[in-house]
């Protein structure tokens, strides 16, 4: 039984038409270089943030910023109590002053008053010898004449020994003063106030740890202490976030991680902002593929091979994407 023309027709049509689908399957994706659909994936806004604490241990004095507010880069945000310490500095302070004193005065070397005083004790040890001296030659020629006895001959020879004594005494202290100090003297002052400015230094720096400053702009996310209380060091006071420095981390499949590249582009949505898109670009994609973590699929999917992408977050000045809101990222079909 022959088929009519027409339903032949038809049905010849219907062949070529089913044809032209299965080729533009198979071979459009090749003519206009889209191998691959639309990537999506999901993760959650996160940024940088800083937990700033104390370097010392003490009690808070001050802390300035509530939750929310805005810090500059170098700002005051807390301090502790210095009052301790301040008067350790004061302490310190005046012992460099003491030893730079006794500095100057060595190097100043020795006063007018003092080689004149010297020279003077000198003269009179000198008056006593020559005293001494007549005093015992009087007494060797009267012990000869029999008129003393050799106790008062030796009593005259004594002084004069003693009288001796003294001058050479009265001798060295004078060539001491007229050389002035030694160098080693002086050296060992230096090293004394260069060791008292230390300590100085020393307490500067602790006392600069004693205050909190912002080490980025950024907004305080969280007050861990108030003033009053106790603090260990490093223990966190403050916590600050770096609005500039957001992303979104996501996890790519093995099997489309090569879609992926540092410097793509890519939209940023959130159920918060339905109609809106937020540009975002590949900073980062982990070298080495790991497990999918249990937080972000089902069961059946986290034993899938997947690349940890961090997408930063370009133009939000104001602020809408905060960390720990959910998110997702579309990359544009065919890239890169």
């Amino acid at each position: 039984m022959s088929i009519p023309f027409t339903r032949r027709r038809l049905l010849i049509i219907g062949v070529l038409l089913l044809g032209a689908v299965v080729a533009v399957y198979f071979f459009a994706p090749h003519i206009f270089g889209k191998s691959e659909t639309a990537l999506f994936a999901s993760g959650t806004i996160e940024a940088t943030e800083a937990q700033l604490g104390f370097q010392s241990p003490g009690r808070i004095a001050i802390v300035g910023p509530r939750e929310g507010d805005a810090v500059k880069a170098g700002d005051e945000l807390a301090r502790l109590d210095a009052a301790e310490m301040q008067a350790r500095r004061a302490q310190a302070v005046a012992q460099i002053e003491a030893a730079q004193a006794g500095l100057n005065e060595l190097e100043r070397g020795t006063r007018r008053e003092e080689l004149a005083q010297a020279r003077a004790a000198l003269s009179t040890a000198n008056d006593r010898m020559q005293d001494a001296r007549r005093d015992d030659e009087r007494a060797a020629k009267l012990l000869e004449g029999g008129a003393i006895g050799t106790e008062a001959r030796d009593k005259a020879r004594l002084a004069l020994d003693v009288a001796a004594s003294q001058l050479e005494q009265a001798r060295q202290q004078w060539r001491l003063l007229e050389a002035g100090p030694r160098e080693e003297r002086i050296a060992a002052q230096k090293a004394q106030v260069a060791q008292t400015e230390a300590a100085v230094r020393v307490i500067d720096a602790q006392l600069a740890n004693m205050t909190i400053r912002a080490p980025f702009d950024g907004l305080i996310t969280v007050r861990h202490r108030e003033p009053g209380e106790t603090v260990p060091a490093g223990a966190p006071v403050l916590t600050l976030m770096n609005p500039r420095d957001r992303w979104v981390r996501i996890y790519v499949p093995e099997t489309r991680i090569g879609q992926v590249e540092l410097g793509s582009h890519a939209d940023i949505l959130t159920d918060s902002f339905p109609d809106k898109r937020f540009a975002g670009e590949v900073r980062y994609i982990a070298s080495v593929a790991e497990f999918t973590p249990k937080s972000v699929q089902t069961a059946e999917e986290r034993v899938n091979l997947v690349y940890a992408v961090k997408v930063q977050v370009l133009d939000d000045n104001a602020l809408e994407l905060k960390p720990g809101v959910p998110a997702d990222v579309q990359f544009a079909r065919g890239e890169p």
